[in-house]
């Protein structure tokens, strides 16, 4: 009987050692883990904050921002460059191209017959 009470109580010795072992495995992994995953996660938290502080100041500043008159003073901009493109446009139309293209022939000629003056 006592041989038999000495082999259950080095049986549970052993496993006792096992789950002991593991324990402080399981502790030590979690140990670990909390020193790496913390600090990220203060990280990442502050980072959101910070974030969500940036969007909230985004969106104070639109619901301050006259977007109707902005828009409206846009509009007034882009008639206003429309009428000065049309202006340039029609003086453009106007211009004589053939009379141009005579004034530029004479001019051509000028220079050549000053060019034979001076070259002489």
């Amino acid at each position: 009987m006592e041989s038999e009470n000495i082999k259950y109580t080095k049986g549970t010795y052993f496993f006792t050692m096992i789950i002991a072992g593991c324990s402080v495995l399981t502790f030590l992994i979690l140990l670990i883990c909390a020193l790496v995953i913390v600090p990220k996660a203060v990280r990442l938290i502050g980072t959101a904050q910070t974030t969500l502080d940036n969007m909230q100041e985004v969106s104070e500043q639109l619901t301050t921002l006259k977007l109707s008159e902005t828009i409206q003073s846009i509009d007034e901009s882009t008639a206003s460059a429309m009428s000065d493109v049309s202006e340039a446009m029609e003086k453009i139309n106007s211009l004589d191209v053939d009379a141009l293209n005579e004034s530029i022939e004479g001019l051509k000629e000028s220079v050549e017959n000053l060019n034979n003056l001076f070259s002489r």
